[in-house]
């Protein structure tokens, strides 16, 4: 039955099928509800033509065959079709980059330019036009109007005018961030695409419109995390075998590297005494689980940890010998520095020789109207100081003898030590003055034997200065009056040339602590913690000044470090976690409810599914699963390092590619590229 082409008053082409022209004609008014129209040339039918027939090779044979014959399309006519697909691609993204609103802006030119008699015919014509673009292909005119929608957005990220942008990296601001986003491009193309004279049906759309784009941002970040955590789920299954493990065990060990990604890469700086069980969580899960085992590596892992534990304290005492020096004995220190005095001491006997007799009577009536003003302990020792003066046995009769004054001195410094009453510290300090003024006046080349021994008492006070330094509570030194009591200690006094060895033997004295502190303290390594390893305290900062800051550093580490080695054996021998041992061993062996401890980031997410795919890889062979992993945990020095590096590679290369399809797949770039769709409504 012949087609023919029949004209619409509205413009459009139809293709109609009847016996008769007049009957197609008819059938066209009956569906147009009477309009009148216009009839074309019937459809003719097509030519035929004779060509060739081939053989099931190819090769030509006798006979021929009818076909039809391809009528060729001139070159206008072809870019005439490529103008018209461009144009309707280019009104389909106008659309979507703008909210829908192409047409309305469209059919508004129309009715400026007189090729629409109004605003609301030239808007409901190229409305129509739009309609009838999307009625004939919807698959590609959806991804059209999805691309321009696409544009736009990324137009207004770019100019800034975004919330998802700027939500940070947490998950929840994120769903929420890209949820608002996407209600508000869902809310704009929802009424953009509505036709009504109800104001009431442009507020529906945009509602419709911000629940299906709130819905749709706020699954991105969802579905991106997702989707990097199956990532990272696969990768552990399907890489490299770890040497001397089934490809089970080396799921699960290339899972936890994953899981604790950053304590992999630091266990390098951790020393050779290093496992893979301080990693982190994860993999002290596989070592908690290993150890519940029965074979060979649950051997080699908890007697690998033991061996370790019991090195703790020579580790520490080794890492202050290389960054701090060998530590003094305080006894000899000071019994070297007394026979040094005891020593010095004798050259007392050549001054005195020469020396005259004294006049102590202006002194002695110095300290007399001292005692009258004074009440007291203060009083009784300035008395004390006064009766040295006289001759033993005849009070009032005073001695001229300069040994005698020497003498006094001495007596004066033996009162001061131990003495904590400030006013008989002050009183007799001012009677020593007085006293070495007149001696120095009296005996020629005292000062200049007084010096040395002057010195070697500063030391012996500094070096039990040092030995109080990190004490706390109220007499804690503060680091500021420890820095000037440094600077100050250094600089000489009376006749002597060159700094003071004073600030060395502080050091000395500090040094011994240190090493009296860790030999006392072992096993609780919490209390050297609190004592020298948190920097926020006033004695990682006096540590700082008193050895430098690089020192004090490398020290705090050694610290943590063997904490971390202390807490792995706690963890997997001393049966300090029970529970999370026995879930990690129901993991291992693929029982109900079993869990390797995972955290809840994007690697947990991974992990979690890891959970379930390692029980199904080891519960066959549980035991073997265990006796593998305990093994590999059990390796220190260059052979965990080589595991390590191995295992981090496929993490690295795993963590990249999981974290670029995030970034894919979580884009705010797809809220603008699903809008159109999101808020497209019918027109009323």
């Amino acid at each position: 039955m012949p087609i023919f082409d029949i004209t619409a008053p509205d413009g459009k082409q139809y293709e109609i099928e009847g016996a008769t022209a007049e009957g197609a004609l008819a059938a066209l008014q009956k569906h147009l509800g009477g309009a009148p129209a216009q009839l074309a040339a019937p459809q003719a039918a097509p030519q035929m033509e004779a060509a060739p027939t081939y053989d099931a090779m190819g090769v030509p044979n006798q006979g021929q065959a009818m076909q039809p014959v391809q009528a060729s399309m001139s070159y206008g006519d072809q870019m005439a079709k490529v103008g018209a697909a461009l144009d309707k691609g280019a009104r389909l993204v106008a659309n979507g980059a703008t909210f829908g609103l192409a047409d309305k802006f469209a059919g508004g030119m129309d009715a400026l330019t007189g090729t629409a008699p109004s605003y609301d015919a030239g808007v409901k014509q190229q409305r129509a036009q739009t309609e009838a673009i999307r009625t004939a292909n919807p698959g590609a005119a959806a991804a059209t109007e999805a691309a321009g929608g696409l544009l736009g957005g990324v137009g207004l990220l770019k100019s800034g005018i975004t919330l998802a942008g700027r939500v940070g990296t947490g998950m929840l601001p994120r769903v929420l961030g890209y949820g608002a986003e996407g209600a508000a491009y869902g809310a704009a193309h929802g009424a953009g695409n509505t036709y009504s004279d109800k104001a009431g049906d442009y507020v529906e759309a945009a509602k419709t419109g911000a629940t299906t784009g709130a819905m749709i941002g706020g699954g991105l970040p969802l579905l991106g995390s997702a989707a990097g955590g199956l990532y990272r789920t696969g990768a552990a299954f399907l890489g490299p075998r770890v040497e001397g493990a089934s490809r089970g065990a080396s799921a699960m060990l290339r899972g936890a590297a994953q899981a604790d990604e950053q304590g992999m890469r630091a266990l390098p700086a951790m020393g050779p005494e290093a496992m893979l069980v301080d990693a982190g969580p994860a993999m002290k899960g596989l070592g908690q689980g290993a150890g519940t085992g029965t074979g060979q590596g649950r051997t080699d892992l908890v007697t690998a940890l033991q061996t370790r534990d019991a090195g703790t304290a020579p580790r520490i005492l080794r890492a202050l010998d290389e960054n701090l020096g060998s530590s003094p004995l305080p006894s000899r220190v000071e019994s070297h520095l007394s026979g040094d005095r005891a020593y010095m001491g004798q050259e007392y006997e050549a001054v005195l020789d020469g020396a005259r007799a004294v006049n102590t009577q202006p002194l002695a009536d110095a300290l007399e109207a001292t005692v009258v003003n004074l009440r007291g302990p203060a009083q009784q020792a300035v008395k004390r100081v006064r009766g040295m003066l006289d001759i033993p046995g005849a009070p009032g009769n005073l001695d001229p003898h300069p040994r005698a004054l020497l003498s006094t001195r001495n007596a004066i410094d033996g009162m001061l030590e131990g003495e904590v009453n400030p006013q008989v510290i002050r009183e007799l300090t001012f009677a020593r003055q007085a006293v070495d003024g007149e001696l120095a006046r009296a005996v020629p080349g005292i000062k200049a034997v007084d010096a040395p021994i002057a010195e070697a008492h500063r030391q012996s006070s500094a070096l039990q200065r040092g030995s109080q330094v990190l004490d706390t509570g109220k007499t804690a030194i503060r680091p500021a009056d420890l820095a000037s009591e440094m600077q100050l200690g250094a600089l000489p006094q009376g006749e002597m040339v060159g700094p003071s060895a004073a600030p060395v033997r502080l050091r000395q004295g500090t040094r011994a602590e240190l090493d009296r502190l860790v030999g006392t303290n072992a096993n609780d390594l919490n209390v050297l913690e609190r004592k020298i390893g948190t920097p926020q305290d006033w004695n990682s900062e006096k540590l700082g000044t008193i050895f430098g800051e690089g020192p004090r550093d490398r020290i705090v580490k050694s610290l943590m470090d063997n904490r971390t080695f202390r807490q792995s054996y706690q963890d997997i021998v001393q049966n300090s976690q029970t529970a999370q041992r026995v879930e990690s061993a129901a993991a291992m062996r693929g029982a109900e409810g079993g869990n390797i401890p995972h955290d809840t980031t994007l690697t947990g997410i991974g992990f979690k599914a890891l959970n379930a795919v390692a029980k199904a890889i080891s519960g066959a062979s549980n035991a073997k699963t265990k006796d593998e992993i305990g093994q590999i945990l059990a390796s220190q020095g260059p052979a965990v390092q080589r595991i390590a590096r191995s295992l981090l590679e496929s993490a690295k290369a795993t963590g990249e590619n999981s974290r670029a399809i995030n970034r894919v797949l979580s884009s705010p770039y797809w809220i603008s590229a699903t809008a159109p769709a999101s808020g497209r409504k019918p027109t009323r």
